[in-house]
């Protein structure tokens, strides 16, 4: 059974994506997607040895050798040209070392991405926007105490304000995650020391702009 957070990207994935996982870990949701159908096959990879074989052995418990093609290296590297891959699905890293994958020359052959961050989603969707790619869905979940958010990218050009880009799109329409990133700044608030000025007017500004968006949503 995957977690919540695992679970929730399976409905991004469909049966025409040529898919690699990369950073797959134990590579249980790659088993998932092939053991119910969803896809048929899937390229793994780890840069880390020791993950990639805790995958391996999860793949050849559950008899998928065949369907799912595990590899050692680094990122979008593995993938070869006659893979055809056209979709990268990334969980459990950070923004700075997805934007380090991305870095590649492959970038141009994938038609969707998705992405489940641990941190500086801005970041993330500011950058990967530059590649030439638009947000077609967004999710905030809450698995085990721990808050995630996904970002679906797709082949395509679209403008966004600076508090779409900041937010989310998506989010911006999200009651539950507005009302998550209120209670972030509430809590941030207790620890900033009185000189710091204009980090409390920055999130003041914060503060009314969300709850102007949490009213509309």
């Amino acid at each position: 059974m995957l977690s919540k957070r695992l679970d929730s990207l399976v409905k991004y994935v469909d049966k025409k994506d040529i898919v690699i996982d990369v950073g797959c870990d134990h590579a249980l949701l790659d088993v998932y997607l092939v053991k119910e159908g969803i896809l048929d096959s899937i390229i793994v990879s780890d840069i880390h040895e020791g993950a990639l074989k805790q995958g391996i052995d999860n793949i050849k418990k559950n008899k998928l050798s065949k369907q799912i093609d595990a590899r050692l290296g680094n990122g979008l590297e593995v993938i070869r040209i006659t893979d055809k891959v056209n979709t990268l699905l990334i969980s459990g890293m950070g923004t700075t070392t997805i934007l380090d994958i991305l870095n590649n020359e492959y970038i141009n052959h994938l038609d969707k991405l998705i992405i489940q961050s641990n941190n500086d989603h801005d970041e993330l969707r500011k950058e990967v926007v530059k590649l030439g790619y638009k947000i077609v869905a967004e999710e905030y979940l809450q698995d085990n105490f721990k808050n995630y958010i996904n970002i679906i990218f797709e082949k395509g050009e679209a403008k966004y304000t600076k508090d779409e880009l900041r937010f989310g799109p998506f989010l911006l329409k999200d009651k539950e995650y507005l009302q998550f990133e209120l209670d972030k700044i509430a809590k941030i608030r207790t620890f900033i020391p009185t000189n710091k000025i204009s980090l409390k007017f920055k999130l003041l500004k914060d503060e009314l702009k969300l709850k102007k968006y949490l009213k509309k949503a």
